[in-house]
C-alpha cells in the first residue's frame, strides 16, 4: 500500500499545478478584481520540484493517470474517460504511478 506521505506530495503538487502559486499584492482589492496589479511567484518550490520532476520521467500512460487525478476537478469516473480508460484499469494505473514516486521519493 502507498504510504499516505507519498498521496500528500503528490496532491500538495497538483494544488501547485492547478495554480495554487503565491502572489505578491501590488495594488488595492479594487484594482486586482480587475485583473491588475500582483505579481505571480513563478518559482516552484523544491518539493514540489521532486515530485514534478519524477512525474515528468515516468511512463506516459502513468503520467497521465498522475496528472488528470492529481491536477483536474471532477468525479473518478470522469477522470478515467478523459485518459481513455476504465475505472479499473485508471485506478490500477494509478496505483502503478503512485509506486513508480513513492520508490523514487
Amino acid at each position: 500500500m502507498i504510504r499516505d506521505w507519498v498521496k500528500l506530495r503528490l496532491a500538495q503538487w497538483g494544488r501547485w499545478a492547478r495554480g495554487g502559486l503565491p502572489t505578491e499584492p501590488t495594488a488595492s482589492p479594487l484594482w486586482r478584481t480587475q485583473g491588475a496589479g500582483s505579481v505571480t511567484n513563478m518559482t516552484m518550490p523544491v518539493d514540489i520540484a521532486e515530485v514534478d520532476h519524477l512525474v515528468c520521467v515516468s511512463a506516459p500512460l502513468e503520467r497521465q493517470v498522475l496528472i488528470v487525478y492529481y491536477t483536474q476537478e471532477g468525479p473518478f469516473g470522469h477522470k478515467a474517460v478523459r485518459c481513455g480508460l476504465t475505472r479499473w484499469s485508471f485506478r490500477r494505473t494509478l496505483e502503478r504511478a503512485e509506486s513508480f514516486i513513492a520508490f523514487r521519493l
